[in-house]
């Protein structure tokens, strides 16, 4: 997943559109945004940079153990709210840390976001940098059961823009988006290994199961199988990745389900990953879209090895249910139970810019059918 490692050149990318204050998320980035798209570039730039973090500052902006249970509650109660966001749906344990708000954009939608509201004094960040996370803030709001994630922040530009905008122009049900860059501890993950030469951080929310992305995440797993579950006609978590130009370069968009080559890509079970894939074939390589035709592939296509067989968000829906959460560090996906609700997408450069959104809002919309929410979803 480790698409490319971290450049003096992307530092300075980061120094040159963060300029983070004393004051809190809520007193600048509410007050400040006119549309959700501004509101969480202004939270982004609160994001835990690199090597910031030493064992004993990493260990302070763990959550305690109640801490965690209070997330968890938090993300849960944030996907039932029907125009009643507030605090209140945050529990006490998390209250000093966490706040919940209604956003709306100038567009007219209103939406719920789930944020911390704390900062370190010495640094204007994130002081423990679990992430937030956005709902619309009615039933009415929400078109498909989408849940879709940008997990490296800043790491791979452009990922978070791109996940909001497709969010809000596809009327998903949340987005989520970490509050530390992938390296923000580079000493090896204690959940995921590798024999190669690629190392997972501590603080790489999709290979380490003691990131709050992943608790978060099967918050909503849990939410979802309680509220009619995921059908594959409109309900998927998608994760979007980007990649560096030498890395799979035939490959302009990559899609996997958490599994290596093989039959279940190419059987002729309809699954929600193979209708993208040709819903984006026909929306960047069709009608007017064929100046600069797209390679868009699956592993069955592929020599690419981004097949996210070790994220461990993929492995937990694809193995539910599984006994212990803590297996995603040690148990693979199987392809016999995998049912294809998570959907990995890694990408060049030009998929995630600006000009490549209507495309990309048009493929969605053709793979995951508009339902009308008349549930608690």
């Amino acid at each position: 997943m480790l698409s490319f490692r971290w450049t003096g050149t992307l530092l300075a990318y980061l120094l040159s559109i963060s300029n983070p204050s004393e004051q809190t998320p809520s007193e600048t980035c509410f007050s400040s945004a006119g549309t959700l798209g501004s509101l969480v570039e202004c939270l982004e730039k609160y994001t835990v940079p690199e090597k910031y973090y030493d064992q004993a500052s990493y260990r302070k902006a763990q959550p305690t153990g109640p801490q965690r249970e209070a997330w968890f509650t938090a993300v849960t109660s944030l996907l039932s709210t029907d125009n009643n966001c507030s605090s209140a749906i945050v529990p006490s344990a998390l209250q000093d840390v966490y706040g919940a708000a209604s956003f709306a954009d100038t567009d007219g939608q209103s939406f719920c976001v789930l944020y911390e509201q704390t900062v370190s004094p010495s640094s204007g960040l994130f002081e423990k940098g679990w992430g937030f996370m956005v709902v619309p803030s009615s039933r009415n709001g929400v078109s498909r059961l989408l849940h879709l994630s940008a997990p490296h922040p800043f790491y791979e530009i452009g990922t978070t823009a791109q996940a909001t905008d497709l969010f809000k122009e596809t009327g998903a049900k949340s987005l989520l988006i970490p509050g530390r860059m992938l390296p923000a501890y580079n000493i090896p993950s204690t959940c995921i290994t590798s024999p190669s030469k690629t190392v997972y951080y501590m603080t790489d929310p999709v290979h380490n199961d003691l990131e709050p992305f992943f608790d978060a995440n099967r918050a909503i797993w849990e939410w979802q199988t309680q509220n009619g579950g995921c059908p594959s006609s409109s309900c998927a978590f998608i994760q979007f990745h980007g990649k560096a130009t030498t890395t799979c370069a035939q490959d302009d968009i990559f899609l996997s389900t958490g599994l290596a080559n093989g039959t279940w890509y190419t059987d002729g079970v309809d699954r929600p990953i193979k209708r993208l894939k040709k819903q984006l074939n026909i929306a960047f390589n069709s009608g007017t879209n064929t100046s600069m035709p797209l390679t868009i592939s699956l592993p069955s296509d592929s020599r690419c090895t981004l097949t996210a067989t070790k994220n461990i968000v993929g492995r937990y829906l694809n193995n539910y249910p599984i006994t212990f959460s803590h297996d995603v560090c040690t148990q693979s996906s199987d392809p016999g139970s995998t049912n294809g609700v998570f959907i990995d997408v890694e990408q060049a450069a030009v998929v995630r810019g600006t000009s490549a959104r209507e495309a990309w809002v048009q493929a969605l919309k053709a793979t995951f059918i508009e339902m009308h929410m008349n549930t608690e979803m």
